[in-house]
């Protein structure tokens, strides 16, 4: 439970630091659509550092389905990774579609390669564990 716990806070913390500084750095709002939870009923008007620690306990689960998951064959890891890199890629119409922030080409690069090296980190750390 460590493992899932330790993962799932850093490489959350990881994404996030990455699409904000992308943000920052490209006038993008990836990091927006990341922690907004405003579309979510009884959550709207939450401080942005509660939206934060609730996608830090997202990835929390998301840490621990993928650890669970994670096939004992190393033919299978690569089309499990990809799985995964693309449920977070698609994921980020109806997000950014729910949260109501301008959606672009850039955007969605910049999603997709966090969300990539997101999905790189935690199968590193699952391999290194195993």
């Amino acid at each position: 439970m460590t493992f899932v716990l330790v993962n799932g806070f850093i490489g959350g913390l990881i994404l996030a630091a990455f699409l904000a500084l992308c943000d920052g750095l490209f006038g993008t709002s990836t990091f927006a659509v990341l922690i907004d939870v405003g579309y979510v009923p009884g959550m709207a008007g939450l401080p942005s550092v509660v939206e934060l620690l609730i996608h830090l306990l997202i990835s929390v689960v998301v840490v621990f389905f993928m650890a669970y998951f994670y096939p004992r064959d190393r033919s299978a890891t690569i089309k499990f990774l990809l799985y995964w890199a693309l449920a977070f890629t698609v994921a980020y119409l109806p997000f950014s579609l729910f949260s109501g922030t301008p959606m672009s080409f850039a955007a969605f690069i910049i999603w997709t390669i966090g969300h990539v090296l997101y999905t790189i980190f935690v199968a590193a750390q699952i391999e290194r564990q195993r």
